[in-house]
């Protein structure tokens, strides 16, 4: 029997096991509430899991081992470990995608792609003559070359998606739109739907890097309420559109990034929140705010290769 067959099966186990399933399993609940997860949560689901990784890979090691035996590959011990390591290496080897927002199957395929070339190579340098410890080197080398090339096929991917995430996202939304009317600004990305809508923004003032994050949400009831030791009402002498305006900042607590919401004239809600504690100047922001409708704000933010 061929020893192809085995490094296959077991690859696609672990990457199954530890890269969907487990991950369903322990997260999976967490990120469905539409509530941000507690860290508490983050913490509980991540001690759950490591554990289980770690006894899954002991377990799948064995059966590697014991089934490259049967198929007479060279240094089935070695060969099984490779195997067990690389796939999980794979799955947990940072990408370094631009807002993390690479395809769901490009950490699965990495897992596999590593448990199956890795071995393979390990079991070929071996058969050529190469010592197990040059043979294991030669495994290290090839996952580290499929991590980088990953790493720059996974880039142009993830801007495609959060691209066409964005472009969705701004045509299905159907409140009133805002952008930042400055160069120095850009969009980064913008997730929603046809009630609400998240436009996140990057920009630089003073040599400083800055970051906002502007919900808009249509809610015909809102009113600017204070908030005991949390949030207060105050006038801004230039809201949108250059009209005076009630608006409310608030901030949980001194040292954390605070809020300023008010109301876009019409049915529409407007909370920018900043990334960094005390790094806008709110008058200053509010004033670099403009109207705008999805398809000016697409044809500025995200042009088409017709329209470039």
């Amino acid at each position: 029997m061929s020893a192809l067959l085995p490094v296959f099966v077991i690859s696609a186990t672990l990457v199954a096991l530890f890269g969907i399933v487990l991950p369903l399993l322990l997260l999976g609940p967490v990120m469905a509430s539409r509530a941000r997860p507690q860290p508490q949560q983050l913490l509980f689901a991540v001690m759950l899991l490591i554990p289980s990784v770690a006894i899954g890979s002991v377990f799948l090691s064995w059966w590697a081992i014991s089934w490259l035996e049967s198929t007479e590959a060279p240094a089935p011990v070695l060969v099984g470990i490779a195997l067990v390591v690389a796939a999980t290496v794979g799955l947990l080897a940072p990408l370094r995608l631009p807002g993390r927002n690479g395809p769901f199957w490009l950490k699965p395929l990495l897992g596999l792609g590593a448990g199956v070339l890795v071995p393979v190579a390990v079991m070929e340098s071996i058969v050529v003559g190469l010592h197990e410890a040059a043979a294991t080197a030669v495994g290290v080398v090839v996952l580290a070359v499929l991590i980088g090339v990953f790493r720059v096929l996974g880039r142009p991917l993830a801007e495609h998606r959060r691209a066409k995430q964005a472009r969705d996202s701004i045509e299905r939304f159907q409140g009133q739109l805002v952008d930042v009317d400055d160069q120095e600004w850009r969009l980064t990305g913008a997730r929603g739907d046809a009630d609400r809508i998240v436009l996140h923004y990057d920009g630089e003032q003073d040599g400083k890097k800055l970051g906002a994050r502007l919900l808009l949400e249509r809610d015909m009831d809102w009113v600017p309420t204070p908030k005991e030791n949390e949030a207060a009402v105050f006038e801004l002498a230039r809201g949108l559109g250059g009209q005076p305006t009630e608006a409310v900042l608030a901030q949980k607590e001194l040292g954390t990034p605070a809020t300023l919401t008010l109301r876009i004239p019409g049915t529409t809600v407007l909370s920018i929140r900043e990334t960094v504690a005390d790094s806008l100047s709110w008058v200053e922001f509010v004033g670099k705010l403009e109207l705008i409708d999805a398809d000016a704000m697409l044809q500025r933010r995200m042009p088409t290769a017709e329209e470039r």
